[in-house]
């Protein structure tokens, strides 16, 4: 049985849209981002008469001012009015020239089926909310050491990134943070005192942007020759159903949200000015946290210039997981359009700290960046905080998806128990805490009640089985609380306002995290965090504890960070994902003040100045924009490289991580977490060879993966399509179904000063791994062809081996992970949809013998529509909702569905939709628990839920819902779709091949007519073997009408799944 787990790809998402719609439904206008078939400008290589091609040459930056990329425009201006005027001239939120053609508009149901119908038209798809996901690292990366990368010469200029510039899509700058100061005072610190020496000339004549005024920004006060760019996108946001909620702390500018509070809630800012400041910030920056001193700051790439993007929002909401009363939140149309305007202005390199899908590179964010990178801008962007799940994000391939793990210096201060006993954890503690008794939360709730987790007042303690802390049982000690489903913060509130003073935080797993709490605090390992808690339990009113002030020490690294979000690549089983890692935990760097709602006003006034400020943060967001600036220092040096070559250098001479002890398929050593290693920029500047990938190359990937969005579809035929992902010239190598064996494609380039030998080394456990060419002779330039062919060789059915290949030359080691994994007889693919009552579809399938293959078939079968239920909001996690489902009995926040699936099933889904919610916004969640115990979960925000089962096992299989968030009764309706042989709706038909040759490709055609339409309907072919044993299944998804309609795919908030 397959389990397919949330995020769901867009073909599935689309079932989610109404089976029948009402009127109203009809005629409510919803945003739309719709591509058209013309390329971009960025890409546009020719081919329409009259026009010249206004694609850059490799290591040139995209010219939008250039007359040749102005007649282009108007030409595809012109299309777009005729296109739009096709709808009646709907309100058009964004328009898209450069990585994208086409535009975000706001549409009804109707005009969204007109315009899939209108062939000019490549592709529509919902706009979707994403959300925003050093001191010493640069030495710690080796960038400031002796003959470290910071003191090589390119040009006559330190590679520190002089003259390059980086695009920071994200929340906002703060401007007063003398990082972005383009002046240095007498010391050579950075400064905004205007006696202060000017230490960056004009822009460089290759950026074309600037800036943009708004609410406290003033853009010929705030830009300067560091800051050259800083504009804002908000008419994404402001056409959603959070636009009217624009938070207190918030400003309609460049200028990055405010922290503190008012009273009600909590302001989310700083995430834009940490990124930008961790990638390009100036050197010297004297950073404090906390009020604690903590030394000078820098950026990767600190003579770089900065154009900020803000492209996220805060905003009003009560539901928030974490207590604060707001979120931030980033729509994908916002983004789309700043990177857009990134290219047009410029940039070298973009930073992208915002979180993605986890299953298409069809998104439009992702298109978009496939166009930048074709332009020449090397993109970073962060795999996820979802870790140690599999749940890493932004799959394609033309971008670096970077995960996080710790660097060498930690903050820490000690726990001394009442025994004598001494233990250390994170901790940015100012105040020592003398002995003070010592309570563990679950012996200090309200009633008697477990309060392990530490709820603070505004915390949703109900829907995770807890109480708030009993002031009684709190006042005066110190609490041990545990870490998960809340904010960390939120836990030492909770403690404060119980009247406790202090609080060890024992950790779930996540890893240690050093940040400023509402009483001394120390976060211990779950290892220290149980032993304490043995000895508070042991010893009852006797137990103590004292807790130090905090220290600054060095610690083993690098390991994962335990919330890093972890492969395989949920979109393609052939491509590694994340590519590597680099610090993510524990970074100081930028962010903004906390100011009051009188604060904020000045600030939006333009009559005070803010003051700068620091903190320390951890995510994939702080991850990204490392390897940014160390991408931009590697253009710096090599212009003439592409994107995919500096990808290929940073992987390449990647190293290994330490062993984080997690179980299984999460341990931090796997590629799965790590990807190819951890950054070595050192090294990275001289990798030897690379990997390269071009235009061609990534055009046959999408002609494989994605040919509907494929921008001219003669495309396909000018590049051919991609036989299968793994053969695309990555520096990696995944194979998902080796069956009798594989041989990979790959090519190399020496980027070296000199003709060179290489020999190569490759082994995988379970399979004998060949090389051929093993030995390569190339030239400066010369680019060379080899195999590997991977043959499995006592390899476990289905369970992943990991090995790698590395070139060596007798001073570079050209190094890249593979991961093999044994496939069944018979392979085709997962899954395919449709759009209309009826049709076609070709796909091939692949056996290991020869014969004639026999196959199952069931459906089209439309889905069963339950009765409204209504139940109570309160929220809960993933892991919460897995225990309550297994229990099987009802809750005021979670129903339980007993649904049988019979032998010979072929496939099942189980879905919930907006549309059938009591109040717009409402957010249910929803879990299947197999009779085996296995878990799917689809926690998106909102009410469209899907999980689907590709030939599941009979039995008794338990859905559960839970009203997550939202009105005070919350209704859903269950959509069950169980698809046996016996189903034959549709006339649905499956032609085979007479025969099929082992190890070659054969075609199937599946068919089906006569369908209702606004209908989602599920089917499936279950392929066998000589024997008759079903070794495959590809689930057939045919969504008629209204039902065709994109609904937004978006992630599930952390706290979901784990803190």
């Amino acid at each position: 049985m397959n389990l397919n787990l949330r995020p769901i790809s867009m073909a599935v998402l689309a079932l989610l849209s109404s089976l029948t719609i009402t009127a109203t439904a009809q005629e409510q206008r919803r945003t739309y981002i719709v591509q058209l078939q013309d390329q971009p400008a960025a890409t546009y290589s020719g081919g329409v008469t009259g026009l010249a091609a206004t694609q850059p040459a490799p290591g040139e930056v995209f010219d939008f001012r250039a007359p040749s990329v102005q007649e282009y425009i108007r030409y595809l201006g012109e299309r777009k009015t005729e296109v739009l005027a096709s709808v009646g001239n709907p309100t058009v939120v964004a328009n898209f020239d450069v990585v994208m053609n086409g535009f975000a508009v706001q549409l009804t149901d109707a005009e969204v089926l007109a315009l899939k119908s209108n062939p000019a038209v490549a592709d529509v798809q919902a706009d979707a909310a994403r959300r925003v996901d050093t001191i010493s690292t640069a030495r710690f990366l080796g960038l400031s050491t002796a003959g470290g990368l910071w003191s090589k010469f390119t040009g006559g200029q330190l590679v520190k990134g002089e003259n390059m510039v980086i695009g920071v899509v994200d929340s906002g700058i703060w401007p007063e943070n003398p990082a972005f100061a383009d002046r240095v005072d007498a010391d050579g610190n950075p400064t905004f005192d205007g006696s202060g020496t000017l230490a960056y000339l004009s822009p460089p004549a290759t950026f074309k942007g600037g800036c943009q005024s708004g609410e406290g920004f003033d853009a010929g006060l705030h830009c300067n020759n560091k800051l050259i760019g800083a504009k804002y996108y908000n008419a994404g946001f402001l056409a959603s159903p959070n636009g009217s909620k624009k938070n207190w702390s918030e400003f309609y500018s460049p200028r990055d949200s405010n922290i503190g509070s008012n009273g009600v809630s909590t302001g989310h800012g700083g995430h834009g000015s940490h990124t930008a400041s961790t990638a390009a910030g100036n050197s010297g920056a004297f950073a404090t946290v906390n009020g604690v001193p903590m030394g000078p700051s820098t950026g990767m790439a600190p003579r770089a210039r900065i154009a900020a993007y803000k492209v996220c929002w805060t905003f009003d909401d009560p539901t928030a997981d974490d207590g604060t009363n707001a979120s931030n939140t980033c729509y994908n149309s916002d983004s789309v359009l700043a990177i857009d305007d990134a290219v047009k202005d410029g940039v070298n390199v973009i930073n992208y700290s915002i979180s993605g899908s986890q299953t298409s590179v069809n998104d439009p964010v992702e298109q978009a960046f496939y166009r930048a990178s074709l332009a020449g801008v090397f993109v970073a962007a962060s795999a996820g905080n979802s870790g140690p799940a599999q749940a890493v994000a932004h799959v394609s391939p033309w971008l670096t998806t970077v995960a996080a793990s710790t660097h060498d210096r930690s903050t820490r201060a000690d726990v001394t128990l009442g025994s004598g006993t001494k233990y250390s954890g994170a901790s940015l503690n100012v105040n020592p805490l003398s002995s003070a008794p010592l309570v563990r939360a679950e012996d200090a709730g309200l009633g008697g009640g477990d309060a392990s987790l530490c709820f603070s007042d505004g915390g949703a303690a109900a829907g995770f089985n807890q109480v708030k802390l009993d002031p009684a049982k709190v006042g005066g000690k110190v609490v041990i609380c545990t870490r998960g489903e809340n904010a960390r913060v939120d836990k030492s509130l909770a403690v404060q306002q119980a009247g406790g003073i202090g609080m060890v935080l024992a950790d779930n797993g996540g890893g240690l995290v050093s940040e400023a709490h509402s009483v001394p605090s120390v976060h211990v390992s779950a290892a220290d965090g149980a032993a304490i808690k043995a000895y508070a339990a042991a010893q009852a009113a006797n137990a103590s504890a004292a807790i130090s002030a905090f220290a600054i020490k060095t610690a083993p690294a690098p390991i994962m960070a335990g919330f890093s979000s972890r492969g395989p690549n949920a979109g393609d089983s052939n491509m590694l994902k994340p590519d590597l890692t680099a610090p993510g935990v524990d970074v100081i760097a930028s962010v903004t003040a906390a100011l009051t709602p009188a604060e904020h006003a000045l600030v939006a006034a333009g009559t005070m100045v803010p003051p700068p400020a620091y903190a320390s943060y951890q995510g994939t967001s702080m991850s990204s924009p490392h390897v940014a600036g160390l991408g931009l220092l590697l253009r710096q040096l090599h212009p003439d490289w592409s994107p995919a070559a500096i990808k290929s250098a940073l992987m390449t001479t990647a190293f290994t991580t330490l062993n984080d002890g997690l179980a299984g398929a999460q341990n931090g050593l796997l590629p799965w977490a790590q990807g190819a290693g951890h950054v070595d920029p050192n090294k990275a500047a001289d990798p030897g060879l690379v990997y390269d990938a071009k235009k061609a190359d990534y055009v046959a990937y999408q002609c494989k993966v994605n040919k509907a969005a494929v921008q001219p579809q003669s495309d396909c035929i000018t590049y051919g399509t991609l036989d299968e992902t793994y053969n695309l010239n990555l520096p990696s190598i995944t194979v998902g179904g080796v069956q009798t064996s594989v041989t990979v494609r790959r090519s190399v380039t020496n980027v070296g000063g000199a003709s060179a030998t290489y020999n190569a080394t490759a082994a995988v456990p379970g399979f004998t791994t060949v090389v051929t060419p093993s030995t390569l002779t190339l030239a400066p330039g010369e680019t060379a062809a080899f195999t590997v062919k991977l043959t499995p060789a006592g390899a476990a059915s289905g369970v992943w081996n990991f090995g790698s290949l590395s070139w060596t030359d007798g001073s570079h080691v050209v190094r890249s992970p593979i991961q093999a994994r044994t496939g069944k007889s018979i392979a085709s693919p997962a899954q395919l949809s449709g759009d209309k009552p009826s049709g076609t579809r070709l796909f091939p399938v692949k056996a290991t013998f020869n014969g004639r293959m026999t196959a199952l078939k069931g459906g089209l079968k439309a889905p069963t529509v339950g009765e409204a239920v209504t139940l109570a909001p309160a929220a809960m996690s993933s892991a919460n909702l897995k225990a309550a489902c297994a229990a099987g009995t009802d809750l005021p926040n979670v129903k339980v569905y007993n649904v049988a699936v019979p032998a010979g099933t072929v496939a099942a889904r189980f879905a919930l939709r907006d549309q059938d919610t009591s109040t717009a916004g409402d957010d249910n969640d929803m879990g299947v628990l197999t009779p085996s115990g296995a878990w799917g979960y689809s926690g998106n925000n909102g009410s469209n839920e899907s999980v689907q089962l590709a030939s599941p096992d009979a039995g008794n299989y338990k859905v559960c819902v839970v009203a997550y968030g939202g009105g005070d009764s919350m209704t859903h309706k269950l959509l069950s779709t169980v698809v046996t042989t016996a189903d034959l709706g549709g006339k649905f038909t499956v032609a085979l091949p007479g025969k099929v040759v082992a190890n070659t490709a054969a075609t199937v055609a599946v068919t089906w007519s006569g369908l209702a339409n606004d209908t989602a309907y599920l089917g499936g072919v279950q392929f066998q073997d000589l024997s008759g044993n079903v070794q495959t299944t590809t689930v057939i998804n045919v969504n008629t009408g209204t039902a065709s309609i994109p609904v937004a795919e978006t992630e599930r908030t952390r706290s979901k799944l784990v803190d």
